[in-house]
C-alpha cells in the first residue's frame, strides 16, 4: 500500500507532517516498509516514531488483522491496538488467536480490545472456552474475566481457579513478591481478620494470593469507570496477619464519604491503632495518617498539607514532600513506605511474620452491583 495515498486521506495536519516527515527521513514509500523497520531497527526513538505512523497513517481494519499475524510482536502488538469498541466486536473471531499470543504485551492489547467490546461478546468468549484448545481456550477465559469480571464465569471455571489459587497460596508463603503501590491502604493492629471484615461490612470473602489481591486493588483504582459505576467502592483486599497488622486495600466503607481521619479514629477506637498510607506512581503524592484510641495523633496528605495534624518523631530530620521552602531544601523528603516501615509495616516487600492468607471481599456495592471487571494476575 502505497505511502502516499494513505498519506492524503489525513485530515489532521500536524499528524500528517509528522509521518510525512519521517517516512522521507527513513525513504519509505510503502505500509509494509514501516512493519520493516519496527522488526528490524536498533534505535528505539526510530522504532517509537515508526510505531506512531504505523498507528497514525489508519491503513485499514483488514491490514491491520494481517498484522496482529506479524512475526514480531511489537508489530503484533501495535496492529492489536487498533481494535477497540464496536469496531473490535465486528473482528472479535479474527481477534481470538491474539489473545493466546506468546507475548505479554500482544496479548495485553488483545484483552484491552475484547474490554471494549462490551458484553455482546460473551457468546463468542463463552462458546470458545467450551470448544478450543490449549492457548485460544486460556485465553478465552482471560477475555470473559476482563469484559465482564469473575461473576461471568462458568461454575466450573470458577472452582478450577479456586483450586488453582489455592495451590498458589501455599507456594508464595516461601517467596517474596514485591507490590506495586499506587492508591491508598489503611494498617489495622489486630491479628483477627474477621473482626476487620465485620467492622467494615465486608462480605463473601474469598481467598486470595498477594499478587491477585493486589492486582485487584491496582486494577479497581486505575479504572476508567462511567458516572454510576460502582468499581472502586465494590471490593477490598484484606492480608492476613503480617507481624500484628492487618492491612486494608480499597475503601472500607461505601463509596468513600469518610475521610480518612474519621476512618482511621473509627477503626482505631474499635482496634486500639489504625493507620492509613498512600503513595502514588505518577505523581510525587503520599500521604499518612496515624490513630491511636479514636483520636488522630499525626495527619498528613501532600495534596492538603493546610489539613495536617500533629508531627511524628520518624519524621525528624526529613522534609515534606509539599515543602520547597529554602529552610528545607538539604533535606530529603520522607514518603509514607518510610513512615509505615517505621510504624507498622511496609507493603512493598510481603516479609516478615505473616499468618493466614489475603481475602477479596465485597462491599455493599460489591453485591449489590457485582465485581469489577479486569483480568487479574493469580
Amino acid at each position: 500500500m502505497e505511502i502516499r495515498a494513505l498519506l492524503d486521506r489525513m485530515t489532521h495536519e500536524d499528524t500528517r507532517r509528522e509521518v510525512e516527515d519521517f517516512v522521507a527521513e527513513q525513504g519509505i514509500t510503502s505500509f509494509d516498509e514501516i512493519a520493516e523497520v519496527i522488526a528490524t531497527s536498533d534505535d528505539g526513538q526510530v522504532v517509537r516514531s515508526a510505531c506512531r505512523a504505523f498507528s497514525m497513517l489508519a491503513a485499514g481494519d483488514e491490514v491491520y488483522l494481517e498484522a496482529t499475524r506479524h512475526p514480531h510482536a511489537t508489530v503484533r502488538q501495535v496492529a492489536a491496538s487498533m481494535f477497540r469498541g464496536e469496531q473490535a466486536l465486528r473482528y472479535a473471531g479474527e481477534l481470538l488467536p491474539v489473545l493466546a499470543d506468546e507475548d505479554h504485551y500482544v496479548r495485553r492489547e488483545a484483552l484491552w480490545a475484547f474490554g471494549t467490546m462490551g458484553p455482546d461478546v460473551l457468546p463468542l468468549l463463552h462458546e470458545t472456552r467450551r470448544t478450543a484448545k490449549g492457548a485460544v481456550r486460556r485465553g478465552a477465559l482471560a477475555g470473559i474475566v476482563e469484559v465482564a469480571g469473575p461473576d461471568a464465569l462458568s461454575q466450573q471455571d470458577r472452582k478450577m481457579i479456586e483450586r488453582y489459587i489455592q495451590v498458589k497460596i501455599e507456594e508464595e508463603m516461601y517467596g517474596t513478591e514485591e507490590m506495586h503501590l499506587c492508591g491508598g491502604w489503611y494498617a489495622i493492629r489486630t491479628e483477627d481478620q474477621n473482626a476487620v471484615l465485620g467492622v467494615c461490612g465486608l462480605k463473601d470473602p474469598t481467598p486470595v494470593t498477594k499478587i491477585l489481591g493486589g492486582s485487584a486493588w491496582n486494577n479497581d483504582h486505575h479504572a476508567w469507570a462511567k458516572e454510576g459505576e460502582h468499581v472502586r467502592c465494590a471490593r477490598v483486599y484484606v492480608t492476613g496477619s503480617w507481624d500484628g497488622w492487618t492491612l486494608v486495600f480499597g475503601e472500607p466503607f461505601a463509596h468513600g464519604t469518610r475521610s480518612v481521619p474519621e476512618i482511621c479514629a473509627v477503626l482505631s477506637a474499635v482496634f486500639g491503632e489504625a493507620h492509613y498510607y498512600g503513595m502514588s506512581c505518577g505523581d510525587g503524592w503520599t500521604a499518612w495518617c496515624i490513630a491511636e484510641g479514636g483520636e488522630v495523633v499525626r495527619y498528613y496528605d501532600a495534596s492538603k498539607p493546610e489539613d495536617q495534624i500533629g508531627e511524628l518523631d520518624v519524621e525528624d530530620g526529613r522534609g515534606l514532600p509539599h515543602d520547597w521552602s529554602d529552610e528545607n531544601e538539604d533535606l530529603d523528603d520522607i514518603w509514607a513506605t518510610e513512615v509505615a516501615e517505621e510504624l507498622s509495616v511496609d507493603p512493598t516487600y510481603f516479609e516478615g511474620d505473616i499468618e493466614g492468607h489475603g481475602v477479596l471481599a465485597l462491599t455493599q456495592c460489591g453485591r449489590t452491583y457485582g465485581s469489577p471487571k479486569g483480568f487479574l494476575q493469580i
